[in-house]
């Protein structure tokens, strides 16, 4: 015979329905219970797991609250409570994506759904991931274009929009590589490596963002200047190999391929200074922002305000623009299938 709950946890306020038929405990950080009075035909509805959970055979021994079955989960109510906010409004992707903040953020709520086999909710997780981590060269140019206007924002407003710094807004890659290999979907992997190079090593995601660390004044002021942090930490010793290698194959391709544009005399000995003088501008900028892609294209937006003669000048836009192809193929191939 089932035994009633002989502790008193916290309800949900929003998730209590009266006509609710099951409640989920689940707990919290200082060990106590938080329950949700739901719907049992809402979570089997969308989860093969919890229809086999909430069986007449399966709720028959299990502890009862008022009457009601109570099926313990494992994950933390907070997690809980996202996911109902999911299930309760039809899977609807803004239900749990905050517009504001990468769905990077929710890596948790994407193992929910592939314990639970939750395959709708699954399904727009990976598809918002995706656009967060392209796999196309346009894809990533559109994603630096709209960080350049968050970047904007920021600046304007003195470094927090919505009390957000624009590290808050980001998502962060290693957690990213983490989950590409978790789940399987390799294609967003090349983006977030590419992006962990750019990191400064310095800024580390968990020393920057803990409740304590957030206030400390240098912290502040870092995070006000925009910087751009990763969990370094979380990084094991072939995955730094990985990440050296990849910066090492980086800062060849921009030393041969720009090196080697150098090497043909031009018509004009003007256009050849001015080629070599873009050149070099280049590299220093790819070396001062570890991004060869951003200075590639800032110096072929630059090359077509450049004192050159036509021919010369879309010679030189040509050169940069296969640069950045070749980057950006060399990267997809040497990082798409990492496990």
């Amino acid at each position: 015979m089932p035994v009633e709950l002989s502790v008193a946890p916290n309800r949900s306020l929003e998730f209590w329905f009266p006509d609710g038929d099951v409640i989920l405990s689940c707990p919290q950080p200082d060990g106590r219970p938080f329950i949700y009075r739901v719907h049992k035909f809402i979570l089997s509805q969308h989860s093969k797991p919890f229809a086999e959970m909430l069986t007449k055979e399966s709720l028959a021994s299990r502890q009862t609250l008022e009457g009601l079955p109570v099926l313990p989960l494992p994950e933390p109510a907070t997690e809980i409570y996202k996911l109902l906010c999911c299930l309760y409004n039809a899977l609807n992707g803004a239900a749990f994506h905050d517009l504001e903040r990468p769905i990077t953020r929710y890596d948790w709520l994407l193992r929910i759904c592939i314990q639970y086999k939750i395959e709708p909710l699954r399904e727009s997780i990976i598809s918002q991931l995706k656009t967060e981590w392209p796999i196309t060269l346009a894809g990533w140019d559109a994603r630096e274009a709209h960080i350049a206007v968050l970047r904007r924002q920021h600046a304007a407003a003195g470094g927090r929009v919505h009390d957000m710094w624009l590290d808050d807004r980001l998502p962060e890659p290693v957690l990213t590589i983490h989950t590409s290999r978790s789940i399987g979907l390799h294609s967003i992997g090349p983006a977030a490596w590419y992006d962990l190079t750019r990191r400064d090593p310095r800024a580390d995601w968990n020393a920057l963002h803990t409740i304590l660390t957030r206030v400390l004044p240098e912290n502040e002021r870092l995070l006000a200047q925009g910087v751009r942090s990763a969990r370094w930490g979380a990084l094991s010793a072939q995955d730094l190999l990985a990440l050296a290698s990849l910066k090492e194959t980086l800062s060849m391709l921009v030393r041969d391929m720009w090196d080697s544009k150098r090497m043909p005399q031009m018509p004009h000995p003007a256009c050849e200074a001015r080629r070599n003088e873009i050149l070099d501008c280049a590299k220093e900028v790819a070396i001062a922002t570890r991004d060869p892609l951003h200075a590639a294209q800032a110096a072929r937006q630059y090359t077509t305000k450049a004192a050159m003669c036509k021919p010369c000048e879309a010679e030189l836009v040509e050169s940069f623009l296969t640069f950045r192809v070749c980057c950006w193929q060399t990267l997809v191939k040497k990082f798409l299938n990492i496990n």
